[in-house]
């Protein structure tokens, strides 16, 4: 399974942060109810004075005074109250006596919750010391407990997870955007032209989605690094090897004006002219391999036909040489271009003929190989040295001495090499080292490998 620790990450924080934010409204919604519902210090003193004042006159027995004191505190408090007895006998008394040892009472002790979600003022008992007689008083409204409890419950309830889902919504956009800024301002840089800039090493230890989203970002800045610095080097190198031909004839220009060997200078011109053409030529064939990178080309042939076609160009061109050939007959392609490969194995055996002395051998052997082909291509030419084999194949790049094997601009081995990656080849030269000296080198081998394609 592909791991998603964003997604996951996510997942954690916001379904266990959920859960904790509901558990902690309950438990915060409950505890403010069970806290509001008590009454408050000064309300059960208010109410204890009042049972105090009643106790006194009552057992002054001053009726009257009794009356216009309940009288001036119920219009004060605008509540009621009043003063009660209670006498309870039973034939089993003492029983009863035992399982209600706290007596009976009539209204709501001042020790107990008052219900805040009810429409009425609860009846407060307030008993006597006799323990028969009490104060029973409707709680003023004034003394109700849970004042607050409305508006500290709507802030629990909307307020609070309100705020936590903001701050949280806050902290993941945070969390989300930076590296998307960061990839924003890589990107910035990189349309400067700060190739170097990548997005991966801004990011620190993070491993998530946005890591990897930043990988092949970095990936794709490298690609398109390498493109820009192959781009230009190649036109850098183009420029360079057009300066010569150019030189060359307009030097023959000149020496045409001036009338020195007209014909001589015109042939010059034009051997310098398709030199450039096929320059260009070769130029524009390897940038559209390595800018476009075509899929191998579905079409049916026969290699050793190619071949064969190949070695006969080959020795009318160099009769001086000696070929030598052998792979078996049928050898059906079913993928590829014969035009580009037959290019491509051009380039290969006319090099190795260009750097075998005359006399000398080029040895073709073919075999099968991994569902494919592979073609060796062996010349007795003096080698190439371990430093400069890793070269060979960058467009543009000459051995050192090789002007004298033939005008050349560096492209022909580059060129094979992507024509034979575009048919889904692949191209490798090593040195061919002396049985009894290994640091004395025999000649160039080229090892084409040629997949067979898909059977018919």
């Amino acid at each position: 399974m592909r791991q998603r620790p964003l997604f996951w990450k996510l997942c954690l924080v916001l379904a266990v942060g959920t859960v904790l934010l509901f558990w902690l409204i309950a438990y915060s919604l409950d505890l403010l109810e069970r806290q509001q519902s008590m009454l408050s210090s000064a309300a059960r003193q208010q109410l204890l004075t009042y049972r105090d004042q009643a106790q006194l006159l009552h057992q002054q027995g001053d009726q009257v005074a009794l009356g216009q004191w309940l009288a001036r505190v119920s219009k004060a408090e605008q509540s009621w109250l009043t003063i009660a007895k209670v006498d309870v006998s039973s034939a089993q008394l003492a029983q009863m006596q035992q399982r209600f040892s706290d007596g009976f009472i009539l209204g709501r002790s001042i020790d107990w919750p008052i219900h805040l979600h009810l429409a009425y003022n609860p009846i407060m008992d307030l008993p006597f010391a006799d323990g028969k007689t009490r104060l029973l008083i409707e709680l003023p409204a004034r003394l109700r407990p849970g004042m607050a409890f409305r508006p500290v419950k709507l802030v629990l309830q909307f307020v609070l997870p309100l705020s936590v889902m903001l701050l949280a919504s806050l902290l993941l956009y945070r969390h989300l955007m930076q590296p998307l800024r960061l990839l924003q301002q890589t990107a910035d840089q990189l349309s400067r032209g700060q190739l170097d800039s990548r997005a991966r090493p801004l990011l620190g230890n993070r491993q998530d989605e946005f890591s990897r989203l930043a990988e092949h970002f970095d990936q794709m800045a490298d690609q398109i690094a390498g493109q820009i610095q192959q781009q230009r080097q190649f036109i850098a190198d183009m420029s360079h090897e057009l300066r010569t031909p150019l030189a060359r004839i307009g030097l023959a220009l000149d020496c045409a004006s001036a009338r020195l060997d007209p014909q001589l200078m015109l042939n010059r011109i034009q051997a310098d002219c398709a030199a450039m053409q096929q320059l260009v030529d070769n130029a524009l064939t390897l940038a559209w391999l390595d800018n476009e990178q075509p899929q191998p080309a579905q079409e049916r042939f026969y290699l050793d036909d190619l071949l064969d076609v190949l070695l006969e160009n080959a020795r009318f061109e160099f009769p001086d040489r000696q070929l030598t050939s052998d792979w078996p007959a049928d050898l059906p392609m079913q993928q590829g271009s014969p035009q580009l490969l037959g290019q491509a194995l051009e380039n290969l055996l006319r090099n190795a003929l260009r750097h075998t002395p005359p006399g000398g051998t080029v040895q073709l052997q073919l075999q099968r190989l991994n569902a494919g082909y592979q073609l060796s291509i062996r010349d007795q030419g003096p080698g190439v040295s371990a430093a400069l084999l890793p070269l060979l194949g960058q467009p543009f790049f000459r051995l050192p001495g090789s002007a004298k094997y033939g005008q050349g601009f560096g492209l022909g081995l580059a060129l094979a090499k992507r024509q034979i990656s575009a048919a889904g080849g692949s191209l490798q030269l090593a040195n061919i080292h002396h049985q009894s000296d290994p640091a004395q080198s025999q000649g160039l081998q080229a090892l084409v490998w040629l997949p067979a394609g898909p059977q018919m």
